[in-house]
């Protein structure tokens, strides 16, 4: 069963077809000194130290170069979108989210638009704090039906449809854009975490009753990002029109045939000096001077790129996974110890009275990570899923999170436990300053309204024994919101500097980003 016909569950359940931004500035003990495995094929060379990719088996990848090459050709090819406008990187333009404001606000389950100025779709939304069921997201395509591709062209033969709350404005989903940077480390992605660790080459259930037996290939291990990358491009709130397939055979065509039969990036410029697609770029024309079957016969072999469009999905996890495993943030003041003395203060609150490091633990900074998992174990305090807490957000009805159901009517909780309604996994907090707005309704404007809502621990009731009233001084607050948005930001993050460099790319209802490549400002 390919992903393609599963999809209709995601217009069902818009809520969870989000793609994943950071939950709840949470907490757990920042143990510097937590190690991760260092990585095999797919890693990355976008970190050192303790922060690098983990270890993978069952891969399939004969050249890890090469298929950073195309798993980044393929992130931030807007030609993979139904209309040929919209890229996986669409919604992971800046610091690995997004930041555009207009037509971005989902009305929440109430259907009625209501907040930061907001009274239906295709408005500019205003940041605010959301005291509602409204949610911050991002936005994809206009509804439509897929009919067929159109082979040598990026946008596909489809038929409008009225989804009776967007259209004729773009698609938007139920939940805050997660950040891909880091997103290696998680054990599982999504914001609930049903992108599971090991990959079936197929969508992104790994070997879960929601997967229905799909797979191609040998399973994949700690692969999270590979079952997270195959989830959006065939969304139809996402990226694709409804019911295009990833794979041949298919009387449509596919996905696969579509993207095997365009210039990788023909519509955007790569610029010469991009740290992974500079040796190939047509700079100052667009594209890449080889094709996508040359791509994936140098990543994968020549047996699998004369079958590539049978497999496609296969060859886009691996391949997207390779890539965003190099996307590793370790040089943040606080990493390379030039911290200012009121940042020094605010990390001294985020480990003390505030707590923030019994769920934004280790140097990854979050207890959802493959390490922490390791050491702790499958469960939490309050016996859910580790990694994943329902702080008082938004009530448990709105969005039930890692207690959602798959499209099988499988929970994504492991556990089972009844705290798992209402959860969300812990994010990374590296660069979280460069993230607004925050948590997975995208309900807080800005950090300090992050540090108010745990302060008076939380909003609504909640089960999590971490969050409580902390009694925090207006020092201490200003001296945490210091910590978060300055001393974790990496420079080469804020300036989209190598690994962190791209193509150009042209959001929708966004400006023009022009293609940035290597730089040296940080060093």
């Amino acid at each position: 069963m390919e992903a393609g016909n599963r999809l209709s569950w995601f217009r069902q359940h818009p809520f969870a077809s989000a793609a994943l931004i950071l939950t709840a500035i949470a907490f757990g003990m920042l143990s510097t000194g937590a190690q991760v495995a260092q990585a095999d094929g797919g890693s990355g060379k976008g970190g050192g130290g303790a922060l690098a990719a983990p270890t993978r088996t069952g891969g399939t990848i004969i050249n890890n170069d090469a298929a950073i090459r195309l798993g980044k050709a393929l992130f931030w090819d807007e030609q993979s979108g139904g209309d040929g406008r919209i890229a996986c990187a669409t919604c992971h333009f800046h610091a690995g989210a997004d930041n555009r404001t207009k037509n971005t606000l989902h009305p929440g389950p109430d259907g009625i638009f209501a907040s930061g100025g907001v009274t239906g779709p295709g408005q500019n939304f205003d940041p605010a704090n959301i005291h509602n069921d409204d949610r911050v997201g991002s936005q994809g395509i206009v509804g439509s039906t897929f009919n067929s591709v159109n082979p040598g062209h990026a946008v596909d033969n489809c038929t409008p449809a009225n989804d009776g709350t967007f259209f004729p404005n773009r698609r938007v989903t139920g939940r805050n854009t997660p950040p891909m940077i880091n997103a290696v480390f998680n054990r599982q992605n999504f914001w609930d975490g049903r992108a599971n660790d090991k990959f079936n080459g197929v969508n992104p259930f790994g070997q879960t009753g929601n997967a229905g037996g799909a797979s191609i290939g040998t399973t994949m291990t700690n692969s999270s990002l590979a079952s997270q990358s195959v989830g959006p491009p065939n969304n139809p709130v996402e990226m694709s029109c409804d019911g295009r397939p990833f794979n041949e055979p298919s009387l449509h065509g596919s996905l696969g045939s579509k993207m095997l039969s365009l210039t990788p990036l023909g519509r955007q410029q790569v610029h010469p000096q991009d740290s992974v697609l500079g040796g190939l770029s047509n700079w100052p024309s667009t594209g890449l001077s080889k094709s996508y079957r040359q791509l994936i016969n140098d990543a994968f072999g020549t047996t699998v790129a004369n079958n590539a469009e049978s497999r496609f999905s296969r060859i886009w996890g691996e391949a997207v996974q390779a890539y965003v495993s190099t996307l590793i943030s370790d040089r943040a003041p606080m990493d390379l110890g030039t911290m200012t003395s009121n940042q020094k203060k605010g990390q001294s609150v985020f480990g003390g009275k505030g707590g923030c490091t019994k769920c934004h633990a280790g140097r990854e900074l979050t207890d959802a990570s493959i390490s922490f998992y390791g050491q702790n174990g499958p469960t939490n305090e309050d016996g859910g899923d580790q990694g994943y807490h329902n702080t008082g957000v938004r009530p448990a009805a709105e969005d039930p999170g890692r207690a959602g159901l798959g499209p099988n009517g499988v929970s994504f909780s492991e556990s089972g436990s009844h705290v798992d309604n209402g959860a969300f996994k812990t994010p990374s907090l590296h660069n979280v300053g460069l993230r607004a707005p925050h948590f997975h309704n995208g309900g807080k404007k800005d950090l300090a309204a992050v540090v108010d809502f745990y302060d008076r621990g939380g909003d609504f009731p909640h089960p999590s024994k971490r969050v409580k009233p902390l009694g925090l001084s207006s020092e201490d607050k200003a001296a945490l919101v210091d910590f978060l948005e300055n001393a974790l930001t990496d420079c080469r993050v804020a300036n989209a500097e190598a690994p962190f460099d791209h193509p150009s790319i042209d959001p929708p209802n966004g400006v023009l980003i022009p293609a940035t490549g290597g730089g040296h400002s940080c060093r």
